[in-house]
This record gives C-alpha cells, structure tokens and sequence, in this order.
C-alpha cells in the first residue's frame, strides 16, 4: 500500500506543478493586480470611514441637541416645582429621563465609532506605507528583471559579435594570404622579366664582340698571368746586389 501511496502523491504533485509553473511564469502580473486589489481596498476603506465620521458627527448633534432638551426641561421642571405644580415636573421629569437614556445610548455609539474611526484611520495608515513600500518592490523587480534580460542579450550580442570577429578575422587573413600570394607571383615575374632582359642583352653583347663584365675562367687565367708578367718586369727591373 505504500508504494499506492507514493504513486498517489506523485500524481497529485505532478498536477500542481503546471499551476505553480504557471504561477511563477506570470508572478509579475500576479502582484500588480494584487497591488491593484489592495489599491482598491483602500479605497474602500477610506468611504467606510467618512461614513463612519459623518455618522459620528451626527451623532454629535445629535447629542448636543439632547443635552441641551434636557438642560431645558430641568428648568422648568425646576420652575413647575417652584409652582407646586407636581404633576407637570414629574412629566417633565420622565421626559428628561427618557431624553437621558437616549443620550446615555447615543453617547457609547459615539464611543464606539471614535474608536472604530482611530483603528481605521491607523489600519489606512498603515496599508498606505506598506503599499507605498509593495510598489518600490515591483520597480525593483521590474527593473532586476530588465537588467537580466538587459544581460541576456547583451550575453547573446557578445556571443554573435565574437563569432562575427572571429569570421572577420579568417576573411582578412584569407584576402592577405591571396595578396601576399599575388606579389611573391609578381615579383617573381619581374625577376624574370629581368632574367630574360639581360640574357638577350648579353647575348647581343656577345655576339657584337663587346665585352658584358662577365667574368669566366678564360678571363681570370688572362688576369693571373698578367699580373705574372707585371711582377717578372718588377723584379728584372730592380738592380741586382
């Protein structure tokens, strides 16, 4: 029965999850109508109160009228008793003592409302600083979650532009690569260009009996032996001892 109970888990935990997936992936959305919700509320809460200071104030009057029926009537129950006239201040007498419960009743109203408008107001108070405080959680959730998005692209941007510098990079070595190829191509024409130039020059040199400044072995012995003979007439020419 264990493992039943385990798969039973599962399956329950596996069908909360696309909810608390799905809680997670809008949990921005979920709090701006939760600070509209409590936006609202406190709306609310605030005509409660002004109903209920307005009640208050009526009751204000309300009371003050009363109190001053009663002082009224306590004066001429005072002037029918001066009379002797009994009957009247005993039915003036109950009707201040009607107007006193009434007053009596009316006053813990008041009570009762002042105190309920002092835990309201403090209720209002209260909601108002942390609303103030929930909605400079949002613009800093709000702005760290454009700063990640912010960094993801950047990240991807970085990404694509090293790719881009790397392709760069092998286009440009490719170009020089074909360029040096061209010129060492080039120069190795000229140089034989040149080759065949002075070739067809010395032959024509040649061939006109005009010495090219080619220097070969026929030319170097005729040198030797001429600085042979030069040193010969040197040495006959000096006296002898």
């Amino acid at each position: 029965m264990s493992i039943w109970r385990k798969l039973n888990t599962l399956f329950r935990a596996s069908a909360h999850e696309p909810v608390a997936k799905l809680v997670d992936a809008n949990d921005m959305r979920i709090f701006e109508q939760e600070l509209r919700d409590a936006e609202q509320a406190i709306a609310r809460s605030k005509r409660e109160l002004a109903h209920l200071m307005a009640e208050k104030t009526r009751l204000e009057r309300d009371n003050a009228g009363l109190q001053a029926a009663i002082n009224k009537r306590e004066q001429q129950a005072s002037q029918a008793l001066e009379q002797n006239e009994e009957t009247l201040a005993l039915e003036l007498a109950n009707l201040i003592a009607e107007d006193e419960a009434l007053l009596h009743r009316q006053q813990q109203q008041h009570a009762k409302l002042q105190q309920q408008e002092s835990e309201l107001r403090r209720q209002l108070r209260d909601s108002g600083r942390a609303l103030k405080h929930f909605y400079s959680e949002m613009r800093l959730a709000k702005a760290n979650r454009h700063a990640e998005q912010v960094t993801r692209q950047l990240r991807g941007h970085a990404t694509g532009l090293h790719s881009h510098m790397e392709d760069l990079n092998v286009s440009a070595n490719r170009i020089r690569a074909r360029q040096t190829e061209a010129e060492d191509v080039e120069d190795a024409l000229t140089k034989l260009d040149q080759e065949q130039q002075h070739g067809d020059l010395d032959a024509r040199l040649k061939a006109a009996g005009i010495d090219n400044g080619v220097s070969d072995g026929a030319k170097v012995l005729e040198r030797l032996r001429a600085a042979q003979d030069q040193s010969e007439r040197t040495d006959s020419s000096q006296p002898q001892p």
